[in-house]
């Protein structure tokens, strides 16, 4: 199907011609409108008028929304709010150490990840607590994943990307 003779409807996926970039379609407005346009999402919400959206993308599927390609899109989402801003993607069982100086040595265990906050306890305790997924990340108040089995016995152990240094 072309874009001359397709029309442009709800959850097909268009690729720009330029980049390659892929876009799913979430709303088209009404032809009755007399400003046309297109909103979409690739990284970001979009909005561009009809015409020029016709011009600039390429249909890469149709729009019949199945059972599985609603639970993929579910999924990705649910990945996407689970996974850091540094691209580390958040699960149950992992260790992660609190870099915030008036925490000293603090260390979690993640319990449970779902919808971007993660279920954690002290890795030495029973304290439970939650921990939202856009905090953890390598800064003086975030949080950095430490390699399973970095921990042995409550005592922290050097990774092999550490040195560490004896003063």
């Amino acid at each position: 199907m072309s874009a001359a003779t397709g029309s442009v409807q709800p959850h097909q996926r268009w690729r720009r011609k330029s980049d390659g970039v892929l876009t799913k379609i979430l709303y088209v407005d009404s032809p009755s409108q007399f400003r046309r346009s297109v909103h979409h999402q690739a990284q970001r919400r979009t909005i561009t008028a009809y015409g020029s959206f016709l011009k600039k993308y390429e249909i890469v599927s149709d729009g019949v929304p199945t059972d599985t390609s609603v639970q993929d899109d579910a999924a990705q989402d649910e990945q996407e709010k689970n996974t850091t801003c540094e691209g580390i993607l958040v699960r149950q069982g992992q260790i992660w150490e609190n870099l915030d100086t008036g925490q000293s040595n603090r260390h979690v265990v993640i319990e449970s990840v779902a919808d971007g906050e993660a279920q954690v306890r002290d890795y030495c305790g029973t304290k439970h607590s939650t921990l939202s997924v856009s905090r953890m990340h390598r800064h003086s108040t975030g949080w950095r994943l430490v390699e399973p089995g970095g921990l042995k016995y409550g005592a922290l152990t050097a990774s092999a990307d550490e040195k560490s240094e004896s003063r």
